[in-house]
């Protein structure tokens, strides 16, 4: 997955908290992982081949590094404005 694609699907994953007016406590929660971005990353690796294909493999294959939740806490916080 490029980093155009991952920004695509992280960006309707914000756009989707923000509709269910979630941005309080998703920033709360990326806040508090934060600092431990590559334990959730690799995490998130393991939990992949888990998940159905579709959206939700989406987003488990766009978190699976320490950037992909950066871009996700940024926008996030662009979402609560």
């Amino acid at each position: 997955m490029n980093t155009d694609q991952r920004d695509k699907i992280l960006q309707q994953l914000a756009q989707a908290i923000a509709r269910r007016r979630l941005t309080a406590p998703a920033r709360l929660a990326l806040d508090v992982i934060s600092p431990l971005s590559f334990f959730t990353s690799q995490i998130a690796l393991f939990l992949r081949p888990l998940t159905p294909l579709g959206r939700w493999h989406d987003y488990v294959a766009a978190l699976d590094d320490e950037q992909g939740w950066k871009v996700l806490q940024r926008l996030v916080e662009k979402q609560d404005g």
